[in-house]
């Protein structure tokens, strides 16, 4: 069995350890895969289909956001030191819980505690990531001293990985002794766009724009309405009584009876609005698709997505006053007039880390 330790900051992260898991049954289906994570359920349901293990284990805090916008400092600070004191307990009862059926190998996606559980385990402990929590904390320390001790013990629990499967658009990750560079993890469409339009009764003759906040969300209060356009979301039916008209929230239940997956709409629509996150980022570039972008607040990662932006999509920025506001036409006017980029990188990230987690059994 391959366990992966998943965080549950946004949907970035589940999303590309899906993949991974993906490629890991096309190659070896007799290998079993489990995923222990605080993100809910249904997600990994959604991507890997019911039968996939999942409990729901929590390993770190991430980044405490209001919206996925609004980085709260302090509360993430003492979220994590809460969660640090209590590190020996947590590593122990996922000992004993896995004693009786232990992995062959633990992932992880980046919980820095699933090492101290690998090592203690006697199995290695492979990660994958663009970034590591020490790294966030360390550019929070600048600001709150209160957040040094813990990049310390972070950087000691990563220290103990076996090897770090370094992505593309990446940070610092010297907190890991060995490193390996990997192509660009990222949902390419399987279904086409005319065929997305049609299943999911989209309108062939205006431009869509998908709406993407990430797992965290934000309130939109004022989407305009703009001649042409019409904006789609994904989630809960209940968030289409918020919005207006030209809105479209497309429900999971939905997308399942029609066999559309995320990265089916991301290449289906003429546009993706919003935060620079590496999993939108990364499924953008893969698909070609424009990006109209807006600042997240001070996370170290996001100059390092703005540089893979720059390089690979027709994009524009648009500040957080005009998102709020609804005054969108102008960045979206000009993503429109660039159109979508031909893929110039690799993208089967997944298919390399598959191969270098097999070569571990």
């Amino acid at each position: 069995m391959i366990l992966a330790y998943v965080s549950g900051h946004g949907f970035g992260h589940a999303a590309r350890v899906c993949e991974v898991v993906r490629a890991l049954r096309t190659r070896r289906p007799e290998i079993e895969c489990a995923i222990r994570s605080p993100l809910a359920r249904w997600f990994f349901d959604f991507n890997l289909g019911a039968q996939v293990a999942h409990a729901d284990v929590r390993l770190d805090v991430g980044v405490v956001q209001a919206d996925s916008l609004s980085p709260d400092l302090q509360t993430t600070q003492r979220a994590y030191a809460a969660l640090d004191a209590d590190a020996e307990r947590l590593i122990e009862a996922e000992v004993a819980a896995l004693a009786a059926d232990r992995p062959r190998l633990v992932l992880a996606d980046i919980p820095a505690l699933a090492f101290d559980i690998a090592d203690r385990l006697g199995v290695p402990g492979v990660a994958m990531t663009n970034f590591s929590w020490d790294w966030i904390y360390a550019d929070y320390a600048e600001v709150l001293p209160a957040f040094a001790p813990l990049v310390d013990r972070l950087r000691t629990s990563y220290g103990r990985a076996t090897l770090m499967l370094r992505l593309p658009l990446h940070g610092d990750l010297s907190a890991f002794p060995h490193i390996r560079d990997v192509p660009l993890v990222a949902r390419r469409a399987a279904v086409g766009p005319r065929a997305v339009r049609d299943r999911l009764d989209l309108p062939r003759d205006q431009r869509l724009v998908l709406l993407s906040f990430g797992g965290l969300g934000l309130a939109l209060r004022n989407v305009p309405r703009l001649p042409g356009v019409r904006f789609l979301m994904t989630g809960g039916a209940a968030m289409g009584e918020r919005l207006p008209g030209n809105c479209r929230v497309i429900t999971h239940p939905e997308m399942t009876a029609a066999a559309i997956r995320y990265e089916d709409l991301v290449g289906a629509v003429d546009a993706v609005m919003t935060k620079p996150g590496y999993g939108i980022v990364a499924e953008c570039i893969a698909n070609g698709t424009p990006m109209v972008y807006t600042a997240r607040g001070r996370f170290a990662e996001y100059d390092c997505l703005l540089a893979g932006i720059e390089a690979h999509l027709a994009n524009a920025f648009i500040s957080q006053e005009d998102l709020n506001a609804g005054r969108w036409s102008d960045a979206l006017d000009a993503v429109f007039a660039r159109g979508r980029r031909d893929v110039t990188v690799r993208i089967d990230g997944a298919d390399v880390v598959a191969d270098v987690l097999t070569s571990f059994l």
